[in-house]
């Protein structure tokens, strides 16, 4: 079972591999075991958690399944470490955060880990996955089990350290894929284009890109990347205001996840934008008129150099025309659909 987005692309992508494995490691014949892909949204707990074991034996008996395992794109912690999944080995259910795996080979650690869960809790025993199980699917060596504790349960595993905090903030951008946010931001993107269009028209921007280094452009284009991103974050209200949290760490890693979606997204557009211009540029701009304006030869370089410093004018001008995007648009797109939630629920 898999929330939409990407825990469900994940899930549909390790399915005919993990039936082979399961076969292999099970009873060995054919049609022993079957794995079926549904996609389905719990709703979230009003801490933000997904009671999973409450409706897993619904679940079960709905769907006709022995073993249910939930992939998940929110990120989660336990002890205030990163949490890679939890275990009911009563219900026959287990809960997967895919962020807490990074966003390096993804669909092979979760056909592993998926392979492990699955031998373990279907047993006729029902046991706890063993550290070093886990430690073998994800390839690495810093995973920790706990409990069942008093009154519950449920075993748990988590990735403790400062590395591992750095992979669950590396899944949470990977799980936001910033590429949406651009398509939420078409006001933006609008005046960015008609801004940097209308200065490839005068002579005097011609000038100015072919004074400037390739170092000084460079320069301006991450300070206006870094401006717009700013912008759409304070006016969208995409900072976390988590005001004495007990985990200040945690709110750290929400406030970083959003810097870098948003900032690869206002990224992407820029180098959008280039590419447009670039190609207005060649249209429009004769050589030898623009020869004659800069007095020397010129070649695509020149025409880069152009566009490059449009570019950076027209994303300057995005932030007036991000005003006209709607706010509640782009904080669905910045986030995962689960993290959007996970937020509402912590505003309110």
């Amino acid at each position: 079972m898999a929330d939409p987005g990407l825990p469900e692309k994940v899930a549909r992508s390790v399915v005919r591999g993990l039936e082979e494995d399961l076969r292999r490691g099970g009873d060995g014949r054919p049609g022993g075991w079957a794995v079926e892909v549904s996609r389905e949204t719990l709703p979230l707990t009003g801490d933000g958690t997904i009671p999973l074991f409450d409706h897993a034996p619904r679940l079960l008996e709905e769907h006709g399944w022995d073993v249910v395992v939930y992939l998940t794109d929110l990120p989660r912690v336990h002890e205030d470490e990163p949490l890679l999944l939890e275990v009911g080995l009563e219900q026959r259910a287990a809960l997967v955060c895919l962020p807490a795996m990074g966003a390096d080979l993804f669909r092979r650690k979760m056909r592993r880990l998926t392979d492990v869960l699955v031998d373990a809790v279907a047993a006729a025993d029902a046991r706890r996955p063993t550290e070093a199980e886990l430690r073998r699917a994800l390839g690495r060596g810093t995973v920790r089990r706990t409990g069942p504790g008093d009154g519950d349960d449920v075993v748990r595993a988590v990735l403790p350290g400062a590395l591992n905090r750095l992979r669950l903030l590396a899944g949470m951008v990977h799980s936001n894929r910033p590429g949406r946010l651009v398509r939420a931001l078409s006001s933006c993107v609008a005046a960015a284009t008609a801004t940097g269009a209308f200065g490839i028209f005068y002579a005097s921007i011609w000038n100015l890109s072919d004074g400037l280094s390739p170092l000084r452009l460079l320069g301006i284009s991450a300070m206006v990347v870094a401006a717009l991103s700013t912008w759409l974050i304070v006016h969208n209200g995409l900072w976390n205001r988590l005001h004495g949290s007990s985990r200040p760490w945690r709110a750290g890693l929400d406030n970083a996840s959003t810097v870098l979606t948003v900032g690869l997204s206002v990224a992407l557009m820029y180098l959008l934008l280039w590419a447009v211009l670039f190609v207005i540029a060649l249209a429009v701009v004769d050589a030898d008129y623009l020869a004659g304006q800069l007095g020397h030869g010129i070649n695509l370089f020149d025409y880069g150099h152009l566009t490059w410093l449009a570019a950076s004018l027209g994303t300057m001008a995005g932030a007036l025309g991000s005003n006209f995007d709607d706010d509640e648009a782009i904080r669905e797109a910045t986030y995962s659909k689960r993290e959007h939630q996970r937020r509402l629920l912590a505003d309110d």
